[in-house]
């Protein structure tokens, strides 16, 4: 049998492009997908399960289409400049890598500006002036601290293009701190380490440069290539000598980008707003977009109505580095989602027609708890399904069958109710006529502020839906040294505990010639015309057995207790 040709597939592709793709007309592709039970015309995407089901039928192997996530590379353009380079400030929690963020922010924008420095948006750029006199623009990106945002945190150092490390000098290197410097080098980005907390008592900056060095990180003062340097996200004290550093690291990192190219951006932060609607916060990192572009970000699409910058001012473009807010978006997307600008909003709605998995067999499976999912902003979504994905319990597990940003609507009671699934809402309770309606239906809704609760919560259930696995092990064991008598399903024996102990409350395994044959239970134990509950090795006792199996002088009788492992 030939092998068969292997094919890259995206998460989403249109019935025209893998028509395209494998050499076939589309009307033979559309012809196959009805086969198999989907609907699509030529202009529909189908996902990647259904695609690789598709082209197998056509003498391909799919394998998922690997994309260079990072935004880091200088562009390849002959009109390409060069570009304000995007840096991530990572740390384990209460080292001050928010209080560094706010310093840096707050010595940066002009006062009175709308929405001053109040405003939380997850990316910001800042002008810096450096030692030299020049105005430099720096694109701060923000990610949590939290352990349970390691997926976030994964996510930001693939956006950027220079990691600062931020470690208290009292505390020193922690597992977040080890866990951010993993995901920095994963992603092949410069570290910068900012050495916070000097003034307090106990500070040991020797000490931290010393934990980083035996992990590789090894200070310019000892030899090695990592610049440290000590600061205090109170004062400010070290800030503008770390900035400086940081310039000149994106200066030998050329970084380049081209403003005229077909915009292309991400998305590091999206919730729904009441009055608003859809908001996305996007990180611009080639060619420019414009007020007016109709775009396509994951599976929705929309004409942008506003650009703002974070501090709310609005603006018409947002070139290469920009963070900027976009409103006109018909759906809130996802934390990560890619952004194009297409001709029309006939194309984003062609490109945006998705044929989905069914879920019809959901809640088919006794050992998989299934959820849907709500969450009040991207990056908690994201969170949230990146632990819930490694949720596991013996053979149980959860499966997310759908999730999106905003309260939890009607359709998500339907299609939980038709799932058999939970919704689980986060940081955005559901409205009373939603509960209502969910109670009505039998749809259980959870609401929760803090993850670790939802993960409680849904670990307690898979253990409970788990398959047990039994243990069996044996305690005691008698040696029968006669048999009193014998009728039915009772036995009266006497014996000596040759291990262990013995007691009436655990079953039989009746050995012969040491094969198992039969099973029984003791109703009553005498030590001499004592009753007993147990015996120990060397002592000898009668006891009244129960079972069908047919005792013998001789047997070795096996205590044995099971339990749940």
């Amino acid at each position: 049998m030939p092998e068969k040709t292997k094919i890259q597939l995206p998460e989403e592709i249109s019935v025209r492009t893998l028509a395209s793709l494998i050499k076939q007309q589309p009307t033979a592709v559309i012809s196959k997908l009805i086969k198999n039970g989907v609907m699509a015309n030529i202009n529909q995407n189908i996902d990647y399960d259904t695609a690789a089901l598709l082209v197998e039928d056509f003498g391909f192997e799919a394998e998922v289409e690997q994309k260079n996530t990072s935004i880091n590379k200088s562009s390849e353009s002959k009109d390409a400049v060069m570009r304000p380079p995007i840096v991530t400030i990572m740390g384990h929690v209460d080292h001050g890598k928010t209080s560094l963020l706010d310093y840096i922010r707050s010595t940066t924008v002009a006062a009175g500006e709308s929405g001053g420095i109040t405003q939380h948006i997850s990316a910001y750029q800042i002008d810096f002036k450096t030692k030299e006199g020049d105005t430099r623009k720096i694109t701060f990106v923000d990610t949590p601290g939290h352990e349970a945002f390691s997926a976030l945190r994964a996510h930001g150092a693939s956006l950027t293009d220079i990691v600062i490390l931020v470690v208290a000098a009292d505390d020193g290197v922690k597992p977040q701190t080890l866990e951010a410097l993993k995901f920095a080098r994963e992603a092949n980005v410069e570290v910068l380490v900012a050495i916070n907390k000097t003034d307090l008592p106990g500070s040991n900056a020797e000490r931290v440069k010393q934990q980083l060095s035996d992990e590789g990180l090894v200070p310019e003062q000892w030899g090695g290539k990592t610049v440290m340097l000590p600061v205090s996200a109170k004062t400010g004290e070290g800030v503008d000598a770390l900035l400086d550093m940081l310039i000149l690291t994106a200066d030998l990192l050329e970084l380049k980008a081209d403003p005229d190219a077909a915009p292309e951006g991400i998305i590091i932060e999206g919730k729904l707003d009441k009055q608003i609607g859809p908001i996305s916060v996007v990180l611009v990192y080639n060619g420019t977009l414009h007020t007016g572009q109709v775009v396509v970000v994951g599976k929705t699409y929309g004409r942008i109505r506003t650009l703002e910058d974070e501090n709310g001012n609005k603006i018409n473009t947002a070139g290469p580095a920009r963070p900027v807010r976009l409103i006109g978006l018909k759906d809130v997307p996802s934390f990560g989602d890619r952004i194009t600008v297409v001709p029309n909003e006939k194309v984003a709605r062609s490109m945006t027609q998705t044929v989905a998995k069914s879920h019809s067999g959901a809640g088919e499976d006794a050992n998989t708890i299934n959820i849907v999912l709500k969450a009040d902003v991207g990056g908690s979504l994201a969170a949230l399904e990146d632990s819930i994905t490694k949720l596991k319990f013996k053979d149980a597990t959860v499966d997310v069958i759908s999730s999106g940003i905003g309260p939890v609507n009607e359709n998500d009671v339907n299609l939980a109710k038709a799932s058999h699934a939970t919704v689980i809402s986060f940081r955005l309770p559901a409205a009373k006529r939603i509960i209502e309606i969910a109670e009505k239906e039998k749809v259980a809704v959870k609401d929760y502020w803090i993850i670790y609760d939802a993960l409680d919560f849904l670990q307690a259930e898979i253990k409970r839906i788990a398959t047990p696995v039994y243990i069996t092990t044996e305690i005691g064991r008698l040696k029968v040294l006669e048999v009193f008598s014998q009728k039915d399903s009772a036995s009266i024996v006497g014996g000596e505990v040759t291990q262990g102990e013995v007691a009436k409350n655990h079953d039989i395994i009746i050995y012969r010639n040491k094969e198992e044959i039969g099973k029984a239970k003791v109703s009553t134990m005498k030590i001499g015309k004592v009753e007993t509950d147990r015996a120990e090795v060397g002592v000898q006792c009668g006891m009244s057995i129960e079972g069908t199996t047919v005792i013998e002088k001789g047997d070795f009788l096996a205590f044995v207790e099971t339990k749940e492992d």
